[in-house]
């Protein structure tokens, strides 16, 4: 059973400590030849080696993990090292042709340099700490010297997860205010990848998102630095005139107890099922703004709402963040429905901790969520396969990644995501729309189906389903009775991911579903 457990710190240490004695070693054992040792070359190898950019594919696994491509790769004679960059940083020990090796970074994503050659499989294993005992695991690697180019000093090592958005933090972090100042801290991710948080002088907070955004938040009563990058936008510290339309954080929101700090929403009170937040809607406490597409600017105006929270479905309508901005609101865009880990998508409770001047609140609750996650994820699994989507207007089935959080969350659950990278990776977001026939012809015989109520009220029965498209009677779940909906709130409730997880494994395995909230079994 897959766990969430981020990397052992003291596996960490014992793999820098025998990296660091190696290095030693190498060192002590050079020195009675220093005087003939080839010098290095401009790219940081031995005279004679030289460095190239080549494409690798990676297969075997569950399909979920990838590696960067383009990789670096060092010819020296006739030997061929390459640098394997993992998209996930779980994986602590490599092995090829029955040699061990240990990562060559210390944060941030797996990376390893290993032998291998071009133009043939390559058997290789992988051992991941992302479960709850370090679990090894066979994968293929492939080197196409046919796209091999000679790199350059000015080309960048390595390239981005085949099939992925790039979503790692040097992708988008940067920490230069522009006036000189140098950060003093970073705030401590886990699992989150959207977003970065540096730390300055003063209480001022540098938030960096995955789209691009920056923002400055700096206390009440604190000076703007002078100087200030035209890119960064100022956010005061506690935000408290917020007009919040990313519903999906409405509960982080809550469980910080900031629901004074939000004015205006993007959601009504009747589509709010976050019980404090509803509250504040249906009291009047806060107001109404309007839709993400369709906001009331005028109420928004005359509200004095500073900061406009968003999620990515702004991008569908750049004209109205454009005018939100023109008001004087900052807006920012949240991320966390693009995190790869369903504690990722948590873990931005740590940025409205930021925001709300509740850092320390935040952290908590993080950490609350993560050992309740940790205890559900390791209940043993069902051996079950599972689909997820929800069918739209043109008869299409909309899935989600299998990267995805909720790819994860299935697998948490006991469960193994019908579909894999190749088979969801026709467009770069995290909802994948494949016309049923494909779909059909990929997940058909998965075992268990769970039908996307969040997006789809519409399916009450079984019946209701199948008439949604013809082949769905064809499912091997559907002949079996082994149809799932969710509840249409389900996308709202990031702080019960352990509840949620939990009713998953009770329907893979047969649990009474008679007090589930999240689940209902179609009949």
């Amino acid at each position: 059973m897959r766990s969430i457990l981020p990397k052992g710190e003291s596996r960490k240490r014992r793999s820098i400590a025998a990296r660091a004695i190696a290095c030693v070693l190498v060192a002590l054992l050079a020195l009675p030849f220093a005087g003939c040792s080839a010098s290095p070359n401009a790219t940081g190898g031995t005279a004679g080696s030289q460095e190239y950019t080549v494409s690798v594919s990676l297969s075997g696994g569950s399909g979920r993990a990838s590696i960067a491509s383009p990789t670096t790769i060092v010819k020296d004679g006739d030997t061929y090292t390459a640098t394997i960059t993992w998209s996930s940083s779980n994986y602590d020990k490599m092995t090829a042709d029955g040699v061990d090796y240990a990562p060559v970074n210390d944060g941030g994503n797996s990376t390893f340099e290993i032998p291998v050659t071009l133009d043939e499989d390559i058997a290789v294993s992988a051992e991941t700490v992302a479960m709850s005992t370090p679990h090894t695991i066979d994968y293929t690697l492939y080197f196409d010297s046919s796209t091999m180019k000679e790199k350059s000093g000015d080309d960048a090592s390595g390239g981005s997860p085949a099939g992925t958005a790039p979503s790692a933090a040097a992708d988008f972090h940067n920490a230069d205010l522009g006036c000189g100042w140098e950060p003093t801290g970073a705030l401590q991710l886990e699992y989150a990848e959207h977003f970065t948080v540096d730390e300055f002088e003063g209480g001022l907070r540098l938030i960096c998102v995955s789209n691009g955004e920056r923002f400055l938040v700096v206390p009440q009563d604190a000076k703007v630095p002078d100087g200030l990058s035209s890119d960064i936008a100022v956010i005061r510290r506690p935000a408290d005139k917020v007009y919040l339309v990313s519903s999906a954080t409405m509960c982080l929101v809550d469980a910080l107890d900031a629901n004074d700090n939000i004015l205006m929403s993007g959601t009504k009170a009747d589509d709010c099922s976050v019980a404090g937040f509803k509250s504040a809607l249906e009291s009047g406490a806060i107001a109404y703004g309007g839709k993400y597409s369709a906001p009331d600017y005028e109420r928004i105006s005359a509200s004095g709402c500073t900061l406009a929270i968003e999620n990515a479905m702004i991008n569908h309508t750049p004209d109205v963040k454009e005018k939100l901005q023109k008001l004087g609101l900052v807006v920012l865009t949240e991320q966390s429905s693009s995190e790869p880990e369903a504690l990722g998508r948590v873990e931005w409770i740590k940025l409205f901790g930021v925001l709300f001047d509740k850092e320390d609140e935040a952290a908590h609750l993080f950490n609350e969520q993560k050992a309740r996650v940790e205890q559900t994820s390791g209940l043993a699994s069902s051996g079950k396969t599972v689909a997820y989507f929800y069918i739209n207007s043109n008869g299409a089935a909309v899935t989600r990644r299998a990267g995805d959080y909720v790819a994860q969350m299935i697998e948490l659950a006991g469960g193994s995501y019908a579909l894999d990278d190749a088979q969801t990776a026709s467009t770069s977001g995290s909802s994948v729309t494949l016309e049923m026939e494909r779909f059909y012809a990929t997940a058909k015989d998965a075992d268990i189906i769970v039908y996307n109520g969040t997006i789809d009220e519409s399916v009450a029965t079984l019946n209701d389903f199948v008439g949604k498209n013809a082949l769905l009677s064809q499912f091997k779940a559907v002949k079996n009775g082994n149809v799932w909906v969710t509840s249409a709130d389900m996308y709202q409730q990031m702080t019960s991911t352990a509840d949620i997880i939990d009713e998953l494994h009770g329907a893979f395995t047969g649990d009474d579903a008679s007090d589930f909230h999240y689940l209902r079994k179609l009949g």
